[in-house]
């Protein structure tokens, strides 16, 4: 399979036509960044396409139509796209609907320039095991017109949906979804199955776009800490705890800690859900965190991190250094920033070994996990 604009959309770097070579491409890219260190065969999907369970559109109009997809690589141009090969196809469909529904109603298209409009995109968020659907349309004010013949009739169309969320992005920011959400129709949430437990997923909820690869990256990080029923865990930037109630099992305690305070009250929710007791959820940034571990002599025996892009701030890199647990698990989507961060923390920890996991086929991002380990 081949994508047409794929050298337009920039959202892929590999041809869809040859995967184990896409494969050899990121481990080869993991082996030069890390000449010397113990790096495992990289771990690839067995099904590369449509794996996305979060698929989000944005809207323009050109001064004839209205335009929905994705922006064009380093611009401010909205790319039409009529089917894309990694995202859930479900959720295409549902995207596509929304864009002819809004022309019926004559909702104004967000302008990016002008900074007018009402109509800034759509989000669709697919439980790949629960088949629930959450529809998220991001619009820049509260008052929408005719919203409830609209919830009508995308729910005639597509009754897969689950829940339908009006999210309010009224800010001058390249962030797609806003902190207000208006909930429509259903609970505002759906649910989804991951290593045998249930979580729930909110519109603005940090939840791993590959399924399938998740699960195998988690049993890959709880295999290599090799952790025991009187250690105490902590899981740093924990989103909705989805590896913190998949690790508590194998501890004695799990302390996960989260900025985003909505999803720390998932994470809360999703430990009743499951009927777990051993974990513990905090909002609060993860550096500050750890450091407070140390001065209240917290005995910590592993910590897991998982940060974004930019990789582990001072605060964080302050916070591991001090508690000193005898192992760390490095999970990172930025191969570049964990380069940088395992370098700071060289005075204390060894990088025992690494591995990548294509949660991102077909792009350019690569997912490593790295062991390291107290000197």
């Amino acid at each position: 399979m081949l994508c047409k604009i794929m050298d337009r959309c920039g959202g892929c770097h590999y041809n869809h036509d040859n995967y184990p070579l896409s494969l050899e491409g990121k481990e080869k890219h993991i082996r030069e960044l890390f000449p010397n260190e113990n790096i495992e065969a990289i771990e690839g999907e067995w099904n590369p396409y449509y794996y996305r369970n979060k698929v989000h559109d944005a809207f323009a109009f050109d001064g004839r139509e209205v335009i929905m997809g994705k922006y064009e690589e380093y611009t401010k141009n909205v790319l039409e796209i009529d089917s894309c090969l990694i995202e859930d196809t479900k959720a295409q469909e549902i995207n596509a609907t929304v864009k002819d529904l809004a022309k019926s109603f004559k909702w104004s298209i967000y302008d990016i320039d002008t900074k007018e409009g009402l109509l800034r995109g759509s989000l669709v968020r697919v439980g790949k095991s629960s088949k629930e659907i959450l529809l998220v349309i991001i619009v820049t004010d509260s008052i929408i017109t005719s919203s409830n013949n609209f919830v009508k009739a995308i729910k005639k169309i597509h009754p897969e949906i689950t829940s339908i969320v009006f999210n309010i992005n009224d800010r001058d920011t390249s962030m797609i979804i806003g902190k207000k959400d208006l909930v429509a129709y259903g609970d505002g949430y759906i649910f989804d199955e991951l290593l045998g437990l249930s979580f729930r997923i909110s519109p603005q909820s940090f939840y791993q776009v590959n399924s399938r690869m998740t699960e195998k990256l988690y049993k890959t990080a709880l295999k290599w800490g090799d952790f025991n029923e009187d250690d105490t865990l902590v899981d740093a930037y924990c989103g909705i705890g989805t590896i913190s109630l998949y690790a508590s099992q194998f501890v004695k305690k799990v302390l996960g800690v989260e900025s985003n305070p909505q999803a720390v009250k998932d994470a809360i929710y999703n430990s009743k859900h499951n009927k777990i007791k051993n974990t513990y959820f905090t909002a609060m940034d993860a550096g500050l965190y750890l450091q407070d571990l140390k001065a209240n002599k917290v005995k910590v025996d592993g910590i897991i991190v998982d940060p974004a892009r930019s990789g582990l701030d001072e605060n964080a890199i302050k916070g591991l250094l001090d508690l000193q647990a005898e192992k760390i698990i490095y999970i990172s989507c930025n191969p570049y920033a964990l380069k940088e961060d395992l370098e700071k923390l060289s005075e204390k920890y060894k990088v025992e070994k690494m591995k990548g996991f294509d949660m991102f086929p077909w792009t350019s991002h690569v997912e490593t996990i790295a062991l390291i380990q107290k000197m």
